[in-house]
Order: structure tokens, then C-alpha cells, then sequence
């Protein structure tokens, strides 16, 4: 199995970024898709994790690096 180093970040949003990095192993270099300034694709997934499994996969193909993401959407009732 190959050892990751470096690791895009599936997410524009600072913050999240941030909390994401923290709680990954620090061997690893961390990358925002903002530094190859890649806007977000259509998340139009049935669930959060299909949303995320979307971002993933578009993130990644776009800069051929691994990537993690999320979809930590909101519920109203």
C-alpha cells in the first residue's frame, strides 16, 4: 500500500479546512482546493455521503491528487 503525502482537502470553505488538517496525521502535506483555484461541482447526491463521494472524485480527477472530502449538510425538520 502507498503512503500518502501530500492530500487535497475537498472543501472552499477556510474554516473546515482548518478542523479537517487538525485531525489528520501531520506527516502529511495538507492542500485547499483553493490553491488551484477549483470551484466546487454540483452536489446532487440523495445523501451527504454521495455529496461527498461527488467532491472527492471531482477534486481529485482535477488535480490528480487524493483526496478527502465532506458533506456535512443541514437538516430542517
Amino acid at each position: 500500500m502507498k503512503k500518502i503525502s501530500h492530500l487535497l482537502i475537498g472543501t472552499n470553505n477556510k474554516g473546515k479546512f482548518k478542523e479537517i488538517a487538525a485531525l489528520l496525521p501531520k506527516g502529511i502535506k495538507f492542500y485547499p482546493t483553493s490553491k488551484f483555484k477549483i470551484k466546487s461541482p454540483k452536489e446532487n447526491g440523495k445523501t451527504f455521503e454521495a455529496n461527498s463521494i461527488i467532491k472527492s472524485k471531482y477534486f481529485s480527477n482535477k488535480t490528480n491528487l487524493p483526496c478527502l472530502a465532506d458533506d456535512s449538510g443541514l437538516e430542517v425538520d
